[in-house]
């Protein structure tokens, strides 16, 4: 009698507790262990509804790509802690140089994701926790691409366009030592390696080549760079990425010319071979802006130019 009495109490007990677990766990916010989301910019709003409102936002955090702070705030723009409280209504905004990111709280039972800007050249992963004191289950969210800014006017300060005279560059040098008892000759070509540098410089910050490709995409865009006709700049249609500090563009000159040079009989060498350069400086600005969000920029600096123009051939003698 004492063993069956035992038994229906430990019957007892385990329909007592089973029932507690089940008003805990009955109401399963969402199904599964993850839930994956994606958003682009055509379609950058999604609103998730959960099963029930016995949980609260957690943690945000990128998986892959991407960097930002956050910040949260009351439905009425007041800061606040974060993580929430339980059932805790509020905003927590994802802000750096290239994400724009709100996960909303606005009820019980809804969530609320807007991708406002992405300027990864890539998908970012973002993890979004929530859960409550028995169960944390993660959402999977991917933000697509969105567009990028875009270039709107670049302005040269004219007045302060400085031509600098009488600049050359060493392109080849080698030495001849003549042994023989009649003249050699040999071919050289000064124009074979000429090209175009130009720098856009800005001493004030560090260049990185990569937050330009990321505000205005891969290939970098163009803008008209200024030429030097009878010693005044002008703008043509010589165009250069904006972006790159330091690069090279292709020139007019011909880089299959030959000049020979001979060396006498007996006689020891040195041979120069140098280009003749048309160099410059300017003050520039550069304005961009985002369509999509109205975002803008603003990029000053200093443009120079080396531009090869003419040959000179040194021929010394060695002792």
């Amino acid at each position: 009698m004492g063993m069956k009495i035992d038994k229906l109490l430990y019957l007892s007990i385990l329909i007592f507790l089973c029932g507690c677990n089940s008003g805990v766990f009955v109401e399963d916010f969402l199904p599964g262990e993850q839930m994956d989301v994606a958003i682009s910019e055509t379609e950058n709003r999604k609103e998730l509804d959960f099963k029930s409102d016995n949980w609260r936002l957690i943690d945000i955090t990128p998986f892959m790509g991407g960097s930002f702070t956050t910040r949260a705030y009351t439905l009425d723009g007041e800061p606040v802690s974060f993580p929430f409280g339980e059932k805790e209504p509020a905003i927590v905004h994802c802000l750096g140089d290239f994400i724009d990111f709100c996960v909303e709280k606005r009820g019980g039972n809804k969530l609320l994701l807007t991708l406002n800007e992405n300027l990864m050249n890539e998908d970012v992963t973002m993890l979004i926790k929530v859960g409550n004191d028995y169960k944390e289950q993660q959402i999977k969210t991917l933000l697509a691409p969105t567009r990028k800014f875009q270039i709107d006017s670049v302005i040269y300060n004219w007045k302060e366009f400085e031509i600098h005279e009488g600049a050359v560059k060493e392109m080849e040098s080698f030495t001849i030592d003549n042994k023989l008892s009649t003249p050699v000759t040999f071919v050289v070509y000064p124009y074979r390696e000429s090209a175009r540098e130009i720098q856009f410089y800005n001493p004030a910050n560090v260049w990185e080549e990569e937050l330009f490709t990321r505000l205005l995409g891969i290939p970098l865009p163009e803008i008209n760079i200024p030429d030097v006709v009878d010693s005044k700049p002008e703008l043509h249609n010589t165009r250069a990425p904006f972006g790159i500090m330091e690069q090279e563009l292709d020139t007019p000159l011909d880089k299959k010319l030959s000049v020979e040079v001979t060396v006498d009989a007996y006689d020891k060498r040195r041979i120069l071979i140098l280009n003749d350069l048309e160099r410059y400086s300017v003050p520039y600005t550069v304005y961009i802006s985002n369509p999509g969000t109205g975002k803008k920029r603003i990029f000053s600096g200093e443009l120079t130019s080396s531009r090869p123009t003419d040959y000179l051939i040194l021929n010394t003698s060695i002792e």
